[in-house]
């Protein structure tokens, strides 16, 4: 019984912490870009 509630805590890591980071991080990505091409544009 230990192996089987050990197998899935390994296997699942991914999801929660990969929705965390790429969460936060395609929309924070998103904004800077954002930001830089309004402030290129603005220069020209």
């Amino acid at each position: 019984m230990a192996k089987n509630i050990n197998q899935p805590v390994a296997y699942p890591i991914f999801t929660f912490r990969w929705l965390a980071i790429h969460g936060l991080a395609i929309p924070t990505v998103f904004f800077l870009g954002g930001i830089k091409s309004f402030l290129i544009y603005n220069s020209l």
